[in-house]
């Protein structure tokens, strides 16, 4: 049986591994300098940089909102379910089931996206990557799940369960290892998630999973690798700055307010399609 106390033990071995983690990313650094494999390494300082600042916003601002935003919805919960290791393997399985909608919606809805295109922006895959990711995030996601909190499953265990998903996908932004045949069908991959960084036309928006990828192939959405991933936005951000990395895509939304002129496309320049543009801005087709 695992109490409350061990799974505060649980998070803090999650971060211990992912130290252990950031030990390899940096060896794969080492490896394509020594070896002088291409790299862009403005764009893996970059990278470092915002990883850096986003371990200290996400241990503090990011797990306080996150943790008092579950706890609050808790209470409303009819049940309170047993922490225990059977509960721990259902508590994954359902927060791998809404990382797939949460992620899905990032990807969808130019609010969410506003923070997930900072993961997207880099042109150079690599490991690195995997901490390539916005200052807020940490601030936003927990409310989609919500769900497990009024299900019954304790705050800290719901955490542990995303940070979990979330440990899972760092070894996975990498383009040294290929295709591991009938597990792509099962689990995601190197070759699925570099598919999903792609801006190919067949790639865009698809294998939103985190750890297993059913969810992708009930609600259409899987895609093997078949040709050559072309890496970071179908329209680049062109910097290497950290700051502007951040903010670049929440100037856009501030633009698309200021053009809107009316409440519906105020509503749709927040919360619309990523794809929607106010009429001031759309390119209309001339008449031949």
């Amino acid at each position: 049986m695992l109490n409350i106390t061990e799974l505060e033990s649980w998070s803090e071995q999650i971060d211990i591994l992912f130290v252990i983690l950031l030990a390899v990313i940096i060896m794969e650094i080492g490896i394509d300098f020594f070896c002088h494999n291409q790299r862009n390494y403005k764009e893996i300082g970059a990278n470092i940089a915002i990883a850096m600042v986003y371990q200290l916003t996400s241990t503090t601002i990011g797990y306080f909102c996150a943790l008092a935003g579950l706890r609050f919805f808790s209470q409303f919960s009819p049940l309170h379910i047993t922490v225990n290791g059977w509960t721990m393997i259902i508590a994954i399985a359902i927060a791998d089931f809404l990382y797939y909608w949460e992620h899905r919606t990032e990807h969808r809805i130019r609010f969410f996206w506003g923070y997930h295109n900072v993961h997207h922006s880099s042109t150079d895959y690599n490991l690195t990557v995997a901490s390539r990711l916005s200052w807020i995030e940490d601030c936003i996601l927990w409310i989609f799940y919500i769900p497990m909190a009024l299900l019954g499953f304790h705050p800290l265990q719901i955490l542990v369960a995303v940070e979990i998903t979330a440990l899972y996908q760092i070894w996975i932004h990498t383009q040294k290892i290929g295709r591991l045949g009938i597990l792509e069908k099962i689990i995601n991959t190197p070759a699925l998630h570099r598919v999903h960084h792609a801006s190919n036309p067949s790639y865009i928006d698809k294998n939103y999973g985190a750890i297993l990828m059913i969810w992708d192939r009930l609600f259409g959405t899987y895609q093997p690798e078949t040709e050559p991933p072309i890496y970071g936005l179908t329209e680049n951000i062109d910097t290497s700055n950290p700051i502007k990395i951040e903010i670049v895509e929440y100037q856009r939304l501030g633009r698309y307010i200021l053009k809107s002129t009316n409440l519906k496309e105020i509503w749709y320049s927040i919360f619309g399609s990523r794809e929607w543009k106010p009429a001031k801005l759309r390119i209309l087709k001339q008449p031949n």
